[in-house]
């Protein structure tokens, strides 16, 4: 597997728990909850805007501005609305992906540590960041699905 593989499971299993959102009630989509980003709307909102910003600003250096929370509710007021936009970002890092594999993988990136300082991260670690980052909270999506009484589904690669 390589990191092609890493993302197309990731994104697979986005699927898979998105299809399981499909089934919620608006309320129970956006019913906030005492961890992580709060509802299960706004943990699939995260993962994709994080995913679109360490593409767009961080490997591409382009301008990305995360949304606020007026937006996030416009953009993923559906899981299809979610899947929409999870699609548009993981057409945007495929081509990522296309242009950095193998040989870009190694470039240089400033970036900022969680504690706010300045950094360095080559576009291997960056990506490599970017689909665990998901994975992790694709377990707490799981857990939001059980705490609202629905079936959560299997979100391993295997």
């Amino acid at each position: 597997m390589d990191l092609n593989d890493y993302f197309e499971a990731t994104w697979e299993a986005r699927g898979r728990l998105l299809a399981a959102a499909a089934e919620l009630s608006p309320e129970e989509w956006t019913r906030e909850f005492p961890f992580s980003f709060k509802s299960v709307r706004n943990l699939f909102a995260h993962v994709i805007e994080v995913e679109g910003s360490w593409i767009g600003k961080n490997i591409e250096k382009g301008n990305w501005k995360y949304p606020d929370d007026d937006e996030i509710a416009r953009r993923y007021a559906t899981p299809e609305m979610a899947r929409a936009r999870g699609d548009e970002i993981a057409t945007m890092t495929r081509g990522v992906l296309d242009a950095y594999m193998p040989a870009r993988l190694r470039e240089i990136r400033r970036g900022t540590q969680m504690d706010g300082s300045e950094t360095t991260f080559t576009v291997a670690q960056i990506l490599t960041h970017d689909f665990t980052h998901e994975l992790r909270h694709q377990g707490q999506i799981q857990a939001m699905l059980r705490l609202l009484g629905k079936p959560a589904p299997n979100a391993d690669w295997i």
